[in-house]
């Protein structure tokens, strides 16, 4: 992480670039990681990306859809940019940048960089520290550790996913 303004996150997962990508962009996969839900995602620049709640997020409050956004770049399956904007948050669209790089040994170096200009609330929520992380949070340090928990073990981080 950098800084409140530009937060990079990198990660090494054993798994090939395709099977990252499968799992950032579908919600077969997504629904077993982090926060789970299902995605709509129209892999095209200017095309929509939502992601919903998941049952019991519905019964704690939240709007069926909980992260809507755009795509600006997809270049599968090596890069994802979108325009990311968590609904519960009144604060501009943050740019989220995926990154995945083959490493030659069969795995691959991720980088998520997440620019939070002009959202300060979001990137409280999103750096996976202070009170959102002891409230059952963990931003995208805990995403991505379930994400390669899930593509190694093949089995769900305790407490994400559904």
């Amino acid at each position: 992480m950098s800084d409140n303004t530009t937060q990079v996150f990198r990660i090494y997962i054993d798994a090939p670039a395709e099977r990252i990508w499968e799992a950032i962009t579908t919600s077969e996969l997504n629904n077993q990681y982090g926060y789970g839900g299902n995605l709509e995602i129209d892999l095209r620049p200017g095309g929509t990306y939502r992601n919903f709640a998941t049952p019991g997020m519905v019964q704690m409050g939240m709007p069926e859809v909980v992260v809507t956004g755009e795509v600006v770049e997809a270049d599968p399956p090596h890069r994802l940019v979108l325009m990311w904007d968590p609904v519960w948050v009144e604060e501009p669209a943050t740019r989220l940048t995926w990154e995945i790089e083959p490493t030659g040994n069969g795995s691959c170096r991720v980088t998520l960089t997440n620019d939070l200009t002009d959202a300060p609330k979001t990137a409280e929520m999103v750096e996976g520290a202070g009170p959102a992380t002891n409230e059952g949070g963990g931003g995208w340090p805990w995403i991505l550790s379930g994400l390669k928990t899930l593509l190694e073990s093949g089995r769900s981080m305790s407490g994400s996913g559904s």
